[in-house]
């Protein structure tokens, strides 16, 4: 199937069926690239690549949009988490769709989390969230329960959403209070940590340096997030010598 005739695939669909859905997955197929595949499960090693397609993301978005067009709610209760493509558009559309109320955008976001288990999910989802802003403060007490869980891809949902929409000075002495709090020696959990600092630093520079020179992350993660501070283009060359000391050996 070219891409012209994918793209020509209408699944604004208002009242979703199995039927539906399973010509959904069909066309997830159809649109698959096995080098992709082969490529994409490289990097994200704790999905299985038997259960991955190989569908490329402005493919997935573009599916996300055209799904939120119509009935995304009747999508999400025949959707499955089999495959990683599935469970990567759930996560989209449910960032799509607008909610009435906090109560129900809670309910959506513990919907798409349940699924996530590894950093690609986690990011995009994140990423796509933007109705935090409608529900901010709200939002921010409710993800403590994502950060106090045994589960390490909900804490690292809770880290990546503070990255994307909490580093400001209304929130930003908060965020590195949990951030300091988290106990926790898997990778992707402190990866996280470290680049939330490094990015804090961009955007919130002077609490961030008070904060280099106080806090509690492991050698590793401390580590981590100088190096993507003296990585990123945001920061001067000076700032980055000044930092590089700051390494611990």
């Amino acid at each position: 199937m070219t891409e012209t005739e994918s793209d020509s695939m209408n699944f604004s669909i208002e009242s979703w069926a199995e039927s539906d859905y399973e010509k959904l997955v069909e066309h997830l197929k159809s649109i698959a690239d096995e080098k992709y595949k082969k490529f994409n499960s490289s990097l994200i090693p704790d999905e299985n690549p038997d259960f991955m397609f190989g569908v490329r993301m402005p493919q997935l978005r573009a599916l996300g949009k055209e799904i939120s067009k119509g009935n995304a709610n009747s999508f999400l209760k025949v959707s499955s988490n089999k495959h990683y493509e599935e469970r990567m558009l759930k996560g989209i559309v449910v960032g799509l769709i607008k909610t009435d109320n906090f109560e129900e955008f809670v309910s959506l976001c513990n919907l798409a989390v349940a699924d996530i288990n590894n950093w690609a999910l986690c990011d995009c989802f994140c990423g796509g969230l933007k109705q935090v802003k409608m529900y901010k403060e709200d939002f921010f007490e409710y993800i403590k329960n994502y950060l106090n869980s045994d589960d390490v891809w909900k804490i690292r949902v809770a880290l990546i959403v503070m990255l994307n929409y909490y580093l400001e000075d209304e929130y930003i002495d908060r965020v590195f209070e949990r951030c300091d709090s988290i106990k926790s020696d898997h990778y992707y959990v402190n990866m996280a940590q470290a680049w939330l600092v490094a990015t804090a630093f961009a955007k919130c520079e002077e609490q961030t340096r008070t904060y280099l020179l106080n806090n509690n992350l492991s050698r590793f993660t401390f580590n981590k997030a100088i190096q993507k501070c003296v990585e990123s283009r945001r920061i001067d060359a000076e700032t980055k010598l000044y930092l590089k000391s700051l390494k611990k050996s």
